[in-house]
């Protein structure tokens, strides 16, 4: 049936309708737009992984002071005039080896005159004994000549003694610093003439919180950096821990022994240190990306079944990028390593496709 002119749209009335649906097509475009991600029922593709199982060492961290294995301002025992400087400044010196010489002129004129007294007594006690069968000498002529022997010996023994305290020798191998005195100078007992620093091995001191002293013994290994030397690790072992906790800090000082073959720790230097206080072989660690924080703990996706469960989980030591877990993962779990932000707990999740690989350009 054809419609009547009365019964026949208007011009206005095609144009009104046509808007309403096209308001209405927009409006429904623009809500599938806004919806964002994929429908309920499609997994989410996420990166899956599995904890890896490696050593992991827990530490102590601490600053400290490098010390000297040994130090020691060379002094001398007797006062006398600086006869002679043995060293040049900086030297490396053995144990033994003589640094300084006083004036001893007197000292070794005493030494000889004790030395020819002996020989004296020596000889006559030797062409004594040769008569005693002859009854030429008595018992008692030969015992006084072995006894002045004796005093002889001991003199020259006390006059050797002095001439030693003239020359002044390095205690134990080390490097001297500048010297403190000149050649014919007078020095009196007890003035310092040079400092002598055993730097082969080194003392590293620091201290740590009375809290935290249960967890040091000594055996321990230890690491240090200084800044000198930032790309260098140096290592040693914890050989004393102090036994009194000062109770102003209510720290304990932990002296370690560092190896310094090449020599670059020097006493004074600034140090990092670290102690080792506990391996543990075969932990779990998962990359630092993968966490999730909230204000109690941090979280894990674990993934069961093609499901992403927002679990709880321990963490242990920090790695770099990494972090260890000490409960709230098995070994065998799977967990999701990277696309955390785009899945909430319970979705369902899939192994992302590796991204493909650019074409390579050829003229």
């Amino acid at each position: 049936m054809n419609a009547t002119p009365s019964q026949r749209p208007t011009p206005g009335q095609v144009l009104t309708a046509a808007a309403v649906v096209l308001s209405a097509l927009l409006l429904t475009a623009c809500n599938k737009g806004d919806a964002g991600g994929p429908p309920p029922d499609m997994a989410m593709p996420v990166i899956i992984q599995q904890p890896v199982l490696m050593p992991v060492e827990e530490t102590l961290s601490a600053v400290g002071t490098v010390e000297a294995n040994e130090r020691v301002e060379i002094q001398p025992e007797v006062s006398g005039l600086v006869e002679s400087i043995l060293f040049e400044e900086g030297d490396r010196v053995r144990r033994d080896q003589r640094l300084f010489a006083l004036n001893s002129r007197s000292e070794a004129a005493a030494v000889a005159q004790a030395e020819a007294e002996a020989q004296l007594a020596r000889s006559n006690l030797e062409r004594a004994k040769t008569l005693i069968g002859t009854k030429a000498i008595s018992q008692q002529e030969l015992d006084l000549l072995e006894s002045l022997l004796a005093v002889k010996e001991a003199a020259l023994n006390a006059a050797q003694q002095k001439l030693s305290e003239r020359f002044i020798a390095a205690p134990f191998d080390g490097q001297v610093g500048p010297r403190l005195v000149s050649p014919g100078q007078y020095v009196n007992a007890g003035t310092s003439l040079v400092t002598l620093v055993d730097d082969a091995t080194v003392k590293v001191r620091f201290g740590i919180p009375e809290r935290q002293l249960s967890l040091v013994r000594t055996g321990q290994t230890g690491r240090l950096t200084v800044a000198a030397w930032p790309d260098q690790v140096f290592v040693g072992t914890v050989d004393l821990i102090d036994p009194v906790v000062d109770p102003a800090t209510r720290t304990t000082e932990i002296r370690m022994r560092v190896p310094n073959p090449d020599l670059r720790l020097q006493p004074g230097m600034f140090a990092r240190v670290s102690v080792v206080v506990e391996t543990r072989e075969q932990s779990l660690v998962v990359p630092e990306s993968a966490l999730i924080p909230s204000l109690e703990a941090f979280s894990l996706y674990v993934v069961k079944e093609g499901v992403a469960t927002l679990t709880p989980v321990k963490l242990g030591v920090r790695l770099p990028g990494r972090v260890e877990i000490l409960s709230g993962l098995e070994p065998s779990s799977q967990f999701v390593g990277s696309g955390v932000q785009k899945i909430v707990d319970g979705m369902k999740v899939v192994q992302a496709a590796p991204a493909e690989e650019a074409p390579t350009r050829t003229n």
